[in-house]
């Protein structure tokens, strides 16, 4: 047997306990064949088995991110303009930005805007429907949504072609924010609220949004990821042309045609839809139904908040601050909110959960880890290997719990990195942030946990090595000095475990995917240097350590072409 494609001349690290470092791996029809010294491949090298000189670089697994939102990365990207922090630093530039759209923009159309972060760019004013109005444009349709996605502003004529008055009763799970008077404000609190006026908007044609999320996932490779996520994807409505058709209807159609994509997509893609009567109808066993590349891995629900709007449930109130007030975080003392009863939220998960589908949970403060914990506990099932999304305060006990129940956390520590500042200093406090999404806690329980950006709910691209360096760290990535939390730093090794072993249990792929091994997929990624040699404050230096190039199923992808 000659091998299709055999690696060496590098450093091989194979998350596989029982063979760590090799000197070559070889290929053979997409799996790998071989991992081990060179001496004992060379002879199964055939005269049309290309031989690639890894030039001193370094091979690990692909990495995996476990919870991303990729569609919506490639929807934002194609149809909304950007004025985040990454980009911008000063108000005087995202107005002007902004101006520019709207003026191009026709009476009645649409312009949403998205990455607002008043975290970020500490001049913005406070919006409002009638702000927007008088410095924009009240005849275009204007909508402003949050970097965290938790929160947005429209403008009265958004808010009057969606239907939305004073009294309109506020969706199950969302809030239209009124003043003392009862007076709608424009802005809008979580997804549903949200998604009321977002699905007013004209989607795009199937074939552009297909290509646009192949240059998304493109993007996503450029950053080592073999393997990506939209964890979020529902549209209530569609308004497809002159059409407005069922979200349901829109989503088949863009499925469908990512289907017969699948082969040429640059990275898999896992997808979790908001709850519905169909994930019940179609009974997916253990929560997967597709192909290798493109498959649905389950349902998702929201628990709580964001602690940037004041509305992840917490059980020590929010800090008051010039920052709160002009976040329009809810008067003091704040506690956040939960989104459900606990028999709301039971009354939800259970018939996924009978149904066999696995359920991840978006969850970041501690009264709402609690109250999903004690779904999850009700349910039993510890083979469903339900998820709680983001934990960001976590405690011990709960994290114990966590690996009692099977339950895999999907952990938001990233978050230090842009905000750790103004977590401590303004937000939740210096306690509250130090035991920020504690990972170590985690592996000393021997939780399968992950790491994730949570793109585009997070400033810039997708940066993997970045969210390692936070994990490795605890440090904002302008000040390497004040760690938050030094007592929960974890080691290169389990960063990377965790974009690789963990994520892809979480994803019940971990008998082909996250490690280099025999019998597994070809999914790797190249590096220009050993992460385990690097300085841990400088993973995120695209001059010290940078992603070289990646292969799915053995074949190059070419990120860089």
């Amino acid at each position: 047997m000659s091998y299709d494609r055999v690696f060496f001349g590098g450093t091989i690290i194979t998350l596989d306990e029982s063979n760590p470092i090799a000197e070559a791996l070889a290929v053979k029809d997409g799996l790998i064949a071989a991992v081990g010294d060179y001496k004992d491949i060379q002879p199964n090298i055939g005269k049309d088995t290309e031989v690639i000189d890894l030039k001193h670089h370094t091979m690990l697994p692909g990495f995996i991110e476990a919870h991303s939102h990729t569609i919506f990365t490639a929807q934002y990207d194609l149809m909304y303009t950007d004025v985040g922090g990454y980009k911008y630093n000063t108000y005087s530039s995202i107005q002007n930005k902004m101006k520019e759209v709207i003026a191009g923009t026709a009476k009645g159309e649409w312009c949403v805007f998205t990455g607002w972060d008043v975290e970020l760019v500490q001049d913005l004013p406070e919006l409002s429907a009638n702000y927007l109005d008088t410095t924009f444009s009240a005849e275009v349709n204007i909508m402003v949504i949050t970097q965290n996605g938790h929160s947005a502003y429209a403008n009265n004529a958004a808010l009057s072609l969606s239907h939305i008055n004073r009294d309109t009763p506020d969706p199950p799970g969302g809030t239209y924010v009124r003043d003392k008077h009862g007076n709608l404000t424009g802005q809008l609190l979580e997804e549903p609220a949200i998604s009321e006026v977002l699905q007013q908007v004209l989607l795009p044609n199937i074939k552009k949004f297909v290509e646009a999320i192949k240059y998304t996932l493109k993007e996503y490779a450029r950053a080592g990821l073999t393997t990506t996520t939209e964890l979020d994807l529902a549209l209530p409505e569609a308004r497809f042309g002159d059409i407005l058709t069922s979200g349901s209807q829109y989503l088949d159609s863009l499925l469908q045609a990512l289907r017969e994509e699948a082969a040429h997509l640059p990275t898999r893609l896992a997808y979790y839809t908001v709850v519905t009567k169909k994930c019940i109808e179609e009974k997916s066993p253990m929560g997967f139904k597709g192909g290798s590349r493109l498959w649905h891995a389950g349902v998702k629900l929201f628990a709580d908040g964001s602690p940037h709007c004041g509305t992840a449930a917490i059980k020590r109130p929010y800090l008051y601050s010039d920052l709160t007030e002009k976040l329009r975080f809810p008067p003091p003392p704040n506690y956040g909110k939960l989104n459900w009863t606990y028999d709301q939220l039971l009354n939800q998960v259970k018939p996924y959960h009978n149904a066999g589908w696995q359920v991840a949970i978006h969850a970041q403060g501690d009264r709402a880890i609690d109250q999903v914990l004690q779904v999850y506990g009700a349910l039993g099932g510890k083979n469903r290997r339900h998820r709680i999304e983001h934990m960001g305060l976590a405690s011990e006990d709960q994290l114990a719990k966590c690996a009692l129940l099977n339950v895999g956390p999907s952990m938001f520590v990233s978050q230090l990195y842009y905000y750790g500042k103004t977590f401590s200093n303004d937000l939740l406090g210096k306690d509250y942030t130090d035991n920020w999404a504690p990972v170590d806690v985690a592996f000393k329980y021997g939780c399968n946990v992950s790491l994730h950006q949570d793109t585009p709910a997070f400033p810039g691209p997708p940066q993997p090595l970045a969210s390692m360096k936070t994990a490795v760290t605890r440090t904002h990535k302008d000040d390497g000095t004040t760690v938050y939390g030094p007592n929960h730093r974890i080691s290169v090794h389990q960063a990377i475990q965790a974009y690789t072993t963990g994520p892809a249990w979480q994803l019940f792929r971990e008998n082909e995917l996250g490690r280099l091994k025999v019998g597994f997929r070809a999914d790797l990624v190249i590096l220009s240097a050993n992460p385990y040699l690097v300085d841990p404050m400088k993973l995120d230096d695209p001059n010290t350590i940078r992603v070289v190039e990646t292969y799915i199923d053995g074949h190059c992808n070419q990120i860089w072409v």
